[in-house]
Order: structure tokens, then sequence, then C-alpha cells
């Protein structure tokens, strides 16, 4: 049952997104999304598998990427990472993933530490650095996790008094710790898993964020063929209403097409199909 009030949930809050961040491309935080909502139903189990959670967490290689990670989860769950993973690794009764936890995290600059809150009445998880650019070998970050700046037409490295070398693609300056300073000034976080995808795919070669566009279409167009609701291919906050009514137990009035990946009562399965987003 909790599971069931978990994806509730988080459809909702989805559908939320859907009016306060027009425009955000879903592909950009499909994976970090899935994640938040797996370790969100992890830590609701009375019996939480801690690996899974650690395991999960590894799959963050870069400083970048893992912050844009706690901070989904943040706004999906309304909760610090930190405070809520305490409630199933703690240094003293997971020894064995509480080390592993703080060696993934250490390898991206971060310590995995504790504090008490509320007088002291409650301990929770701290991630030290976390919003501190890390140190870099930059020629090897440049040739492994941040190529993608290095490859773009006119890229112009420049040497810097503190952060070795940096990129100029057009206004913006690309350093190697996953930051950049835009034109106005101003520094944001990047990678390269959605930087320069907009401009790949206005220049025509729309590669695999094209096939990956045309999946997600797919798959909604699917999903609301199966709702009854006009398949358009964007899924609306009248489509997730109907969702969570047929998760509640309403009947799904279309014909569910068999492409859908199903569950063992032979409905859409929510969780694969969020997954493969």
């Amino acid at each position: 049952m909790k599971q069931k009030e978990n994806i509730f949930e988080e459809l909702s809050k989805m559908r939320n997104l859907i009016h306060t961040r027009p425009g955000v491309v879903i592909s950009e935080q499909a994976n970090a999304g899935a994640d938040v909502g797996a370790i969100m139903r992890e830590l609701d189990k009375n019996n939480s598998d801690e690996s899974a959670i650690v395991n999960i967490v590894k799959k963050y290689k870069d400083k970048a990427s893992f912050k844009n990670f706690t901070d989904q989860y943040k706004t999906i769950s309304g909760k610090d990472f930190g405070t809520d993973v305490y409630r199933a690794i703690q240094p003293y009764n997971d020894k064995t993933e509480w080390a592993d936890l703080s060696n993934h995290l250490k390898s991206m600059g971060i310590t995995l530490g504790t504090a008490t809150t509320n007088g002291g009445n409650r301990s929770i998880a701290t991630l030290t650095g976390l919003d501190t650019p890390a140190a870099a070998n930059t020629d090897e970050a440049w040739k492994t996790t941040y190529s993608c700046v290095t490859t773009q037409p006119g890229a112009k490295a420049v040497k810097t008094n503190n952060a070795g070398t940096a990129y100029l693609v057009g206004q913006i300056y690309y350093y190697a710790n996953g930051r950049k300073k835009l034109a106005d000034g101003t520094m944001a976080s990047y990678s390269c898993l959605t930087e320069f995808k907009s401009r790949t795919a206005n220049s025509g070669s729309r590669g695999n964020t094209g096939a990956r566009a045309n999946v997600i279409s797919d798959y909604s167009k699917q999903i609301q063929t199966s709702l009854g609701s006009s398949p358009t291919g964007k899924i609306s906050s009248q489509d997730l209403d109907l969702i969570l009514k047929t998760l509640n137990g309403g009947e799904v009035s279309g014909e569910v097409p068999q492409s859908l990946p199903m569950d063992a009562n032979g409905k859409p399965d929510l969780d694969k199909i969020l997954a493969s987003l």
C-alpha cells in the first residue's frame, strides 16, 4: 500500500512541475527523478535495503551530476538527502554501507559526516563539499568527463590563475569542475549529459536526443490511448489525474497497448514506464 501511495505522491509532484516549470525537457531530469523515487520508496520500507540505496548513489560519478540529484531530491521529496538517508544508513548500525557510501562520495570531493539538529535530539548525515567546486586534474577531466566542451566548434583554451585551463565557447567560460561562467558573469552548473544538446537538435542533427524524444512521445501516446484520451504524445495534467485514478482502482477506458511494460495484473507498469523516460 505504501508503494502505491508513493507513486501517487510522485505523479502529483510531476503534475505540479507541468505548471510551475514550463519548458523543462523531461529527458534532462528523467534519470535523477527515477532515482529519487526509487530511494524514497526504499526508505519508506520497514526494512530498507541499504546496499540498494548506495548502489543508486554510485551511478553519479561527478559532483555536478550528484548535486543535480540532491537538488531534485529536495524538490520532489521536500527533504534534504542527507537528512532523509540517515533514516536507513548510519555509521554505527550500518558500518559497511556507510563506509561504501563515504568512499564513493570522497571520490567526488564530498565528505560524509554526521551532525545533530533539534537541540541535539536528531541526527542527520552531512555532505561537506557538495556546494564547493572540487579541485580537478583539468587535463584528465577535459579528456573524459567534460570532453563535450573541448570538441565544440570554436572552443578556445584559456589559462586561469587558480582553476587551471578553462575553455571559452561563444561567450561562456567552462571549467573542469562542472561549473561555467555565463556572459552576464553569473555562475551555473553544467553536465555533458545535457549541455549543447539543444544546439545539436537545432542544427538538424538530432542523433540520440531525437531518438529518445520519439520513444518518449510513443510511450506517451500509448498511455493516453489506454486512458481513453487523445494521443497527442504530450502528457497533460488531466492525463496524470486519470493515471492516479487508474492506480487507485479505477477502470482504464481504452485498450491497453501490449507494447507498454505491464505489471502482474495486466495493467501498465508506471514504475517501469517512468524509469524508461
